[in-house]
């Protein structure tokens, strides 16, 4: 089989009766990543490809097989997360060796299986310890050795590093990212972390509640998202409630309560006369802190729209400034910018513009939620 080729295929997969389809597919020698922020979601869609919770309706193959009906132990994907626990009362060779054991494997192979298992996860030394003397990263560790020693085709992690300090973080999200290249492994990412998602999927599912709204890579969702709750969820975009004045060559014109104008690429349904949902990520807004007032009416009248706002608070945050701006409505608005000195000069209850080009904003149609 090439390392390339389609290993996990998931097809119109229902948690209930009336639930979205969850559909999807992972390649061996590939990560994908499923975010939600809700960690009941993410259990649900665990255990329906674990074996462990009934569906209803839909199809899940491994490698051309179909597995939907079949028991945990014998559906080629193998489940690691939290809720399962090592065995307290075992050492960490007896954890990993206990499951190989029971379905009849001989000595010598599970010691050797047992072996590569502890050479491959950097737990050599650690053979007879107890886990309440291990780390969390050990332990995490460990509970991956259990089930690699069975070769299983395709790896369900379900939000794995949460309970990890970050330094550990860090260097299991490089284990997994050799695992996965090293070993062919088709890896299903389950997280509630977008930074876990960026550093090790090749392909990215935003999934909101049930429903995975959006399927593709980290560029699609941050330039192209499909709707506004990818761009605010995934993206971090600022999300403005808009009526369209009207859309000229894909370009929205609208304005803010208050008659503040804005512009943004018009997706489709969005229509004049109709209320809007403009999304516009916080690296995108261009920020200007004018040195004398009355700036805002001498703006370019072939530019973009400009917006006069006052800085309620500003963040240092390493590599960017984060700025929060209250809008003349009462809005507020987030902006990302470099740590340049200009900035270190500026303080809150300044007066700003802001503006961005209309490409740089995409304006959705409505959904109904205010705010």
């Amino acid at each position: 089989m090439s390392p390339f080729s389609i290993r996990l295929v998931v097809n119109a997969l229902r948690a209930f009766s009336g639930a979205p389809d969850l559909s999807f597919s992972a390649m061996a020698g590939t990560c994908l990543a499923v975010v939600n922020d809700r960690a009941d979601c993410l259990r649900v869609l665990a255990d329906m490809l674990a074996g462990h919770a009934p569906t209803f309706g839909g199809q899940v193959t491994v490698d051309g097989v179909d597995v939907t009906a079949a028991p945990p132990g014998q559906r080629s994907c193998a489940l690691v997360g939290w809720r399962d626990p090592l065995f307290a009362h075992m050492t960490v060779q007896a954890n990993l060796a206990f499951a190989l054991r029971a379905r009849g494997e001989g000595p010598h192979a599970v010691a050797a299986r047992v072996r590569a298992a502890l050479a491959l996860l950097g737990l050599d030394g650690l053979e007879q310890a107890r886990p309440d003397t291990l780390s969390p990263e050990q332990a995490l560790r460990v509970m991956i050795g259990r089930v690699l020693v069975f070769e299983p085709p395709v790896l369900v992690l379900e939000d794995p590093f949460t309970p990890l300090p970050p330094a550990a973080r860090v260097a299991m999200r490089r284990l997994v990212g050799r695992l996965v290249r090293a070993r062919g492994l088709c890896v299903l990412l389950l997280t509630r972390e977008r930074e876990d998602a960026l550093l090790l999927g090749d392909m990215i599912g935003y999934m909101d509640g049930m429903e995975i709204v959006q399927l593709g890579t980290a560029l699609d969702l941050f330039d192209r998202p499909a709707c506004d709750r990818v761009a605010t969820g995934f993206g971090h975009a600022n999300s403005l409630t808009v009526r369209v004045a009207g859309v000229e060559d894909d370009v929205a014109v609208a304005h803010l309560p208050g008659g503040l104008p804005v512009e943004a690429m018009a997706a489709p349904g969005v229509e004049a006369d109709q209320l809007a949902t403009l999304c516009i990520r916080p690296d995108r807004i261009a920020v200007m802190f004018p040195s004398r007032p009355g700036m805002v009416g001498g703006a370019d009248p072939d530019g973009p729209p400009v917006l006069e706002a006052t800085l309620t608070d500003m963040r240092q945050m390493g590599d960017h400034v984060l700025l929060r701006f209250r809008l003349a409505n009462g809005e507020e608005l987030l902006a990302r910018r470099p740590p340049t000195a200009a900035l270190q000069r500026v303080t809150a209850g300044q007066v700003a513009i802001l503006a961005w080009q209309p490409g740089q904003a995409i304006a959705f149609p409505f959904r109904g939620e205010m705010g």
